[in-house]
């Protein structure tokens, strides 16, 4: 049986599916309707606490009420998802493009439906991500993709050029730049540094600032690669 909890603003689009589903045996419908715009972010917020024990298969969310939740109160939405860590994620919307899908997808949002899809759509769709499947419409499927196949060239290509880089540039480097350099690759924050130095964090940043003229390192990440390899080299 797959459990279904429902959270949407549109109470016509709600009736339709409650009907619908009366139509199927394998899923049960735990549903919530937004009645008053004014405090829908709060009422979204403990329904989704209140489904933390039922613990629904599938979060079937109105994207404007997502979005609206999320951009009030980020951190508990957050926290709600991982406390129902097997949880699938459907979007209803009236219309999505390709880089919002895309960093939903990344967010773990499995399914994508607009209120115009019919029925047959919409019950295929929650099977589909019931499976752990992911379910789009045939027009965003290639937009889609193209956008990850974008994505990771320009990831691919960064590592690349990192790939050029050589440990060799940190002979140039103090005792004390090497330190902090080690710092940065298990990613520590200049205050964290600083506290674990006994130093000011103005005088970390100071450090780096030198070893990076010095060295010619670009950023951070190119330190901790630079470091990473060096390590690997001197063992």
């Amino acid at each position: 049986m797959i459990k279904l909890a429902v959270v949407t603003r549109n109470e016509k689009y709600l009736q339709q599916l409650i009907n619908r589903l009366r139509r199927e045996k394998d899923i049960s419908l735990l549903s919530s309707i937004i009645e008053n715009p004014e405090s829908e972010v709060e009422q979204t917020l403990a329904f989704m606490k209140q489904m933390i024990n039922q613990k629904p298969d599938i979060f079937l969310f109105d994207q404007g009420i997502l979005r609206d939740a999320a951009a009030l109160n980020l951190e508990r939405i957050l926290n709600f998802r991982d406390k129902m860590p097997t949880m699938k994620i459907i979007i209803v919307g009236i219309r999505f493009n390709e880089e919002n899908v895309m960093a939903m997808m990344q967010g773990g949002v499995r399914g994508f439906l607009r209120f115009t899809q019919d029925d047959e759509q919409l019950i295929k769709c929650i099977r589909v991500v019931a499976k752990g499947e992911i379910c789009l419409e045939a027009e965003l499927i290639t937009p889609v993709f193209d956008e990850f196949i974008k994505e990771y060239t320009k990831r691919r290509d960064l590592l690349k050029s990192l790939t050029d880089l050589s440990s060799e540039k940190l002979k140039v480097l103090s005792k004390r730049e090497m330190e902090i350099l080690k710092l940065i690759s298990y990613s520590m924050t200049n205050e964290e540094i600083a506290d674990k130095l006994f130093i000011s964090p103005k005088t970390v940043k100071t450090h780096l600032r030198n070893a990076f003229m010095k060295a010619g390192i670009k950023n951070r990440v190119e330190a901790a690669l630079l470091y990473a390899r060096h390590t690997l080299v001197s063992h």
